[in-house]
């Protein structure tokens, strides 16, 4: 009995199993695996096995063109001799043009485009016309439709607009406007299909937009040219107030919209909506009143936002204090809307009233006034209005952040006498951290250990953690512990949550002993823990100013595979430079740069203050006579850390052979000829703009020593204990490099 071939192997036989190829790629595809799609598509093409004909390989090129992996489809293009169709190959220039960085796929878009064997359409102009606008290249586009009617193609108003987008891109104003003037609405007047002509008006309008030109589309929508084109008003005011919301302009919108209004025009449900959620998520002062007085105006057209629009909107009234408007609002989303008589409708019409008071009463939170959320509870149920668990809940967290457990705790009485609909655990839950904040430990763990199961409610692991968080808060360490025992019993098993505040309140209370055994026995073993973990663990022995243990920890993390967030050095660098220690501190540093992290804004800020301070004692005459730096006995122990090395540039883009070859062999020499013709400027401008600037090939970068590798090992589940403290002293001088020495010498900035 033979032995059952891999089912990979089995995916890549010739023609018969060739559908099971195009499902397998489509897997990967679909699961982000590009490469590894690429790579089984090449393994079958450059089999032994016989060719694919032309269908197959144009079914197998649009499933991996669907991974928007232009460039490896590219390469396996040329590798495999294939001969997409025109659709695929449209597809493949597209993508190319939008890759990123730009200068690069575009060209070899161009490049593919001048070899294509199949004659090129108006798509395929289009394609590069857009690619050369996101680089910035008016010439090489104006090449590109000076080329089109030699190939029997008309340039369109859509391949016009291209062109005014390049000019707008090189900030080429003057040009942009007199090509719009003089080519784009004379074309656009021409006999074009309509959807070509609003593509091009589309395409105008967002590049505008894009490009920070908003004077022009308030003269474009002033004087209307497009209306010779026979682009409807609506569309063309949709189109701008789109373009301007995208572009953060939601003010400039709204003019829009009184301009229409003024024409007797309406604005779009979406439209309007977009303008009045950019308004209410938009950070500049004053812009939720301006949508609040779009959204009151907008009722004279039959406008009513929708529900995440509304929720924004009041949540920013409310942060505002406009509870006024807020209301007002509120009132207009209650408003009855046309049902068709049938049951479902108005079940779901109830849901959404519910929900739309649910929505207004988690807003009030920001007011901190629970009377206010009690008024709208009692206009609820006037109103018909049933409330649900969530709206009860919101109401009692409203009363518990306000310091009033006691008034929440009888509106949990009153749902549990049946007044309202049954508690759940988050009701709960709630009241137990409400008793914490107030500092009535006795009624939290009586609501916990006697009201839940009376009632048939078990603690999640979240109760648990507002319970240990809000008892190691009032110093109340022993019930923590005991509640943390009572958790486990209940077979309630432990987050990361609940270790981080485990360790970090036997760590604030000083008892780092009980910290150590729990991590070394409960919390690495489980392998529950995360860099709040650490976190917690080093701010704790840093506290208990234990900076020597708390290295040691960081290493034997590093050691055991387990890579620190920059949090985690952060806290450590700081508690250095508060005890004077810098050259621990640039260790630290030289540590977490040789393991892949880079100082970010927190660590400057912190060895900055270092310097400062030092600064500030030398200034106070506190100072002994200066040695040299550069042969301190403390800085000779360490090895230099910046080393200058020769990193070669860019080379200049002489032509498309020089800098772009993707194959060893060139079809012809006519082929290489008309490229340098397209290719050659974009090449010497990139050239032009690196000499300018001034790109230098010496840099100073900084390199680990050859015996030190960032360490990354498989984390074994060994013990990770706290170590005894680094040997070594600190035998520094008092005065110190200032800061622009020290930060040049280190991170190679010179």
């Amino acid at each position: 009995m033979g032995t059952a071939s891999p089912p990979l192997l089995s995916l890549l036989q010739p023609q018969h199993q060739q559908p099971d190829l195009l499902r397998l790629v489509d897997a990967l595809c679909a699961s982000g695996r590009a490469a590894e799609a690429h790579h089984r598509a090449s393994l079958f093409l450059l089999s032994a096995t016989p060719r694919l004909d032309a269908r197959a390989a144009d079914a197998l090129l649009r499933r991996l063109l669907s991974a928007r992996a232009p460039l490896l489809t590219l390469r396996l293009l040329q590798a495999a001799a294939l001969v997409p169709s025109l659709a695929n190959h449209n597809r493949l220039l597209a993508l190319l043009c939008r890759a990123d960085p730009p200068p690069l796929p575009v060209l070899l878009a161009h490049r593919l485009h001048l070899r294509m064997r199949v004659p090129p359409s108006a798509a395929s102009y289009a394609a590069l016309l857009d690619g050369y606008a996101r680089v910035a290249d008016p010439r090489a586009a104006q090449k590109l439709l000076d080329e089109m009617p030699e190939r029997g193609l008309v340039p369109s108003s859509l391949a016009r607009s291209f062109l005014v987008k390049a000019f707008l891109r090189a900030r080429d104003v003057d040009a942009a406007m007199e090509l719009v003037d003089n080519n784009l609405w004379p074309t656009m007047a021409g006999e074009e299909p309509q959807e070509v002509t609003n593509a091009a008006f589309a395409n105008l309008v967002q590049c505008l937009c894009a490009e920070g030109f908003f004077h022009v589309v308030f003269r474009i929508t002033e004087e209307m040219p497009q209306r010779r084109c026979d682009v409807a008003d609506e569309f063309a005011y949709a189109q701008m107030i789109d373009s301007l919301c995208r572009a953060g302009q939601h003010h400039g919108a709204s003019r829009i919209v009184y301009i229409m209004r003024k024409g007797g025009l309406c604005p779009s449900a979406v439209s309007y909506n977009c303008i009045v959620h950019g308004l209410s998520t938009s950070p500049k002062p004053g812009a939720c009143l301006r949508a609040h007085q779009l959204v009151m105006e907008g009722t004279s057209f039959g406008y009513r936002p929708r529900e995440v629009t509304y929720k924004v909107l009041v949540d920013e009234l409310c942060r505002e204090n406009e509870l006024a408007k807020a209301k007002d609002v509120l009132q207009l989303m209650l408003q009855p809307t046309i049902q068709h008589g049938q049951e479902e409708g108005r079940d779901a019409a109830r849901e959404a009233r519910t929900r739309i008071y649910n929505v207004f009463l988690r807003a009030l939170r920001a007011v901190d006034n629970p009377s206010e959320q009690l008024g709208v509870l009692v206009s609820m149920l006037q109103a018909g209005c049933k409330p649900d668990v969530i709206t009860m809940n919101t109401v009692i967290h409203g009363f518990c952040k306000s310091g009033r457990a006691q008034e929440a705790r009888r509106i949990l009485d009153d749902m549990l006498n049946g007044k309202f609909c049954a508690p759940d655990v988050v009701t709960f839950t709630t009241l137990i951290s409400g008793y914490l904040d107030a500092g009535d430990h006795a009624e939290a763990l009586n609501v916990l250990h006697t009201l839940m199961p009376r009632h048939r409610c078990s603690p999640t692991v979240i109760t648990y953690n507002c319970v240990l968080k809000g008892l190691f808060g009032l110093g109340q360490v022993d019930a923590a512990m005991q509640v943390l025992e009572e958790m486990n019993a209940n077979n309630v098993a432990a987050d990361c949550v609940t270790h981080t505040v485990v360790i970090k309140g036997l760590c604030d209370a000083g008892q780092l002993d009980k910290a150590k055994e729990l991590w070394d026995n409960v919390v690495w073993p489980s392998g529950i823990h995360d860099d709040y973990v650490y976190s917690a663990i080093f701010r704790g022995l840093c506290k208990q100013r234990k900076l020597e243990q708390a290295c040691d920890f960081l290493y034997e993390l590093v050691d055991c595979g387990v890579a620190p967030s920059i949090v985690c050095y952060n806290i450590l660098i700081d508690a250095a430079c508060k005890q004077g220690l810098k050259k621990l501190a640039y260790q630290l540093v030289k540590e977490m740069k040789r393991n892949g992290l880079a100082p970010d804004a927190v660590t400057w800020r912190i060895l900055g203050k270092l310097h400062h301070y030092e600064e500030e004692e030398q200034e106070e005459g506190h100072q002994l006579p200066t040695p040299d730096v550069g042969r301190s006995s403390a800085d000779d122990r360490l090895k230099p850390l910046v080393l200058t090395i020769e990193v070669p540039s860019l080379p200049p883009l002489s032509s498309s052979k020089d800098a772009y070859e993707v194959n060893a062999n060139n079809n012809s020499t006519s082929e290489t000829e008309e490229e340098v013709g397209y290719l050659t400027d974009t090449a010497n401008n990139n050239k032009a703009e690196a000499e300018e600037v001034g790109y230098s090939t010496k840099i100073t970068l900084e390199e680990p020593p050859d015996n030190t590798e960032t360490r990354r090992t498989k984390i074994d589940k060994g013990d990770i204990t706290w170590g005894g403290g680094l040997k070594k002293p600190d035998n520094q001088s008092l005065i110190r490099e200032p800061l622009s020495r020290a930060a040049k010498k280190v991170f190679g900035i010179l």
